[in-house]
């Protein structure tokens, strides 16, 4: 019973991580195609290629202890200074919400990853 139970919640956390990925990766995408963040699109396009092939490895390995700690921090303080420099923008629109969701979700990549490694290390 304990191994099913185990078995679901590896199930269900690998779920939690590929929608996380997909809400990330979403708003990055139209961020790089909105006039809007021309400024910006050099480092959007940047973020947007490493959090593609984060995403991509994880289909293939389905855990994220490849990525390291730091390079998680890393690509969250990048994210988190777009937001920063587009969320209060007098001349966006609702577009800069964008900025504020990728931060959202780069956090419960990173919150997820904790658990699914919290849950390996009990294996």
């Amino acid at each position: 019973m304990k191994e099913k139970k185990r078995n679901l919640e590896e199930v269900n956390i690998i779920g939690e991580i590929e929608i996380a990925f997909a809400r990330l990766i979403g708003p990055l995408a139209t961020m790089r195609n909105l006039e809007s963040f021309k400024e910006e699109h050099e480092e959007i396009n940047n973020l947007f290629n490493i959090v593609s092939n984060w995403s991509a490895k994880f289909q293939l390995e389905q855990t994220l202890s490849f990525i390291s700690r730091e390079d998680l921090l890393d690509i969250y303080y990048r994210l988190d200074a777009l937001k920063d420099r587009f969320l209060f923008d007098n001349k966006l629109g609702n577009e800069s919400e964008l900025s504020d969701e990728i931060v959202i979700w780069m956090w419960a990549i990173m919150e997820l990853r904790k658990k699914q490694i919290e849950m390996e290390h009990k294996k």
